[in-house]
């Protein structure tokens, strides 16, 4: 199973998916990179059927925001497997990292 890496601050204990020099809440500069479980909930989903140019042949394909176990509220690129079909608060689990972002797939 793959983990996610995100940077956490070591003074407020807040999470992000960008490595910082300073922490967005407290503005530390005590980050740390970190390896999540890469376990959530799907929040909220659209389907992409006219994507961008560079994601062109791809479609269609989900979109997603999920809250991570851990606490951290993302957007990714969801894959649902063929004859189901996504639902608020299916749970969800980190499968890759690609140029364009994370995926992420209903469990």
């Amino acid at each position: 199973m793959a983990s996610f890496e995100a940077f956490a601050c070591d003074d407020c204990h807040s999470l992000s998916t960008r490595p910082q020099r300073r922490c967005w809440r407290c503005g530390s500069s005590a980050i740390r990179s970190v390896n999540l479980i890469g376990r959530g909930t799907l929040v909220s989903f659209t389907i992409i059927r006219v994507p961008p140019t560079v994601f062109q042949g791809q479609e269609p394909y989900h979109i997603a925001v999920i809250d991570l176990d851990e606490g951290l509220r993302i957007t990714a690129r969801l894959v649902v497997p063929e004859g189901r079909e996504a639902a608020i608060d299916d749970p969800v689990i980190f499968d890759a990292m690609r140029p364009y972002g994370p995926i992420f797939r209903l469990v």
